[in-house]
């Protein structure tokens, strides 16, 4: 493997395979940026399908495991050691891993490659923290965490507030903040909405960490007077037990669940609100998707983060997971006149793509140079 470099010339990013989550979308687009770049990227994964493929640019290379590997209760891990192989070819100057999802697919690389594996970034993705078990327990997956994460020369948040989690359960003071690359240029006036019922939009895989059953229950407990219609975007393992639910709350013909979509931007520009019912995220980047779009948002209290994305009273409220809390506000914010451009021009500057991009590309290079810094010391001290 290269040790003595300054830049990261060849960037690997790995991926499990191309699913819609919110992770590997944005990482996608961070590799596109980076290729314009004038980097080499190629995206190593586990399977080289799916919905998130195309979303990849032509500067882009992609490289699959053989045979590959769905995904699976020890996928990761086996999925991981499998790559081993390719980085070895691959020769990366640096590995990026876009999210906590990832981290024990790094675990089983690492382990592979042993003083073989390159320098690696990681994004914390959700967070690292565990409130409800007894401290010894706590204390024991932290300790389980650490050492999984042993190779990682460096991390990156994606809030203050994560951050701020974080550092005690890594003990990593030197955690990386930077934040969530998904607006490409600053937006100068609020898109016209068709005039009509109002559209309440979620968004998200169909899956029990995004809570879609609430979402429903407090539009159930919504002024029907409104005449408001709830979508759902995207697809998962949950979709029967959604439409159940439908059905059962009496929602039929007021409710869509609209299946995996390649693009979320049209639908929140004839979205009058965004709903997030989640029971925990790390910094759910759709948030600041829909502000780019002048939608006022209602989300559950699931992630530290949220104080820092509805930072101005005119963007929205964070409310307790529970229906009734999550419905009033609902009632609320469709009769809100929704956030203010100026404060939302002001918040998304720190969202660019091509600058935070280039805050990434940066510290990957200084990753590398640290690297090299530490391997020409150990080479003195040992003569």
């Amino acid at each position: 493997m290269p040790l003595q470099v300054s830049t990261a010339a060849h960037i690997v990013l790995v991926l499990h395979d191309f699913s819609t989550g919110g992770s590997e979308r944005i990482a996608i687009r961070l590799a596109n940026q980076w290729a314009r770049s004038g980097r080499r990227v190629t995206i190593l994964s586990g399977a080289s399908d799916g919905p998130a493929r195309a979303l990849v640019a032509a500067e882009v290379t992609v490289q699959s495991v053989w045979p590959e590997i769905r995904r699976s209760i020890l996928s990761r891990v086996i999925l991981g050691t499998a790559m081993a192989e390719n980085i070895r070819n691959l020769r990366p100057d640096i590995i990026f891993v876009p999210g906590n999802f990832h981290f024990l697919l790094l675990w089983a690389l690492g382990r592979a490659l042993g003083d073989e594996c390159p320098a690696v970034v990681a994004k914390i993705s959700n967070p690292i923290r565990f409130p409800f078990c007894p401290s010894i327990v706590a204390a024991l997956l932290a300790r389980v965490i650490r050492k999984g994460v042993a190779k990682i020369d460096s991390f990156i948040a994606m809030s203050a507030a994560l951050r701020t989690e974080a550092e005690p359960v890594l003990e990593r003071p030197d955690i990386k903040l930077i934040h969530e690359p998904n607006i490409d240029h600053l937006q100068e006036a609020a898109p016209d909405r068709i005039e009509g019922p109002p559209l309440i939009l979620c968004a998200g895989r169909l899956v029990r960490q995004k809570n879609f059953l609430l979402a429903l229950q407090a539009f159930a407990r919504t002024d029907p007077a409104s005449g408001a219609h709830l979508m759902i975007l995207g697809e998962g393992d949950q979709r029967r037990r959604l439409e159940a639910a439908v059905d059962r709350l009496g929602l039929s013909g007021r409710v869509t669940l609209a299946g995996h979509v390649p693009a979320i931007r049209p639908y929140l520009r004839q979205a009058r609100l965004f709903l997030l019912s989640s029971r925990y995220e790390g910094y759910p980047a759709v948030l600041i998707e829909a502000l780019a779009e002048r939608v006022p948002i209602v989300a559950t209290d699931c992630s530290a983060a949220l104080g820092e994305i509805i930072a101005h009273p005119s963007f929205g409220r964070i409310v307790p997971q529970n229906a009734a809390a999550l419905g009033e506000a609902i009632d609320t914010m469709l009769d809100a006149p929704g956030p203010e451009a100026d404060q939302v021009a002001m918040m998304l500057r720190r969202h660019q793509i091509d600058r935070v991009a280039r805050q990434y590309l940066d510290l990957f290079d200084r990753t590398i140079a640290t690297r090299a810094e530490t391997h020409t010391s150990g080479r003195k001290q040992a003569a």
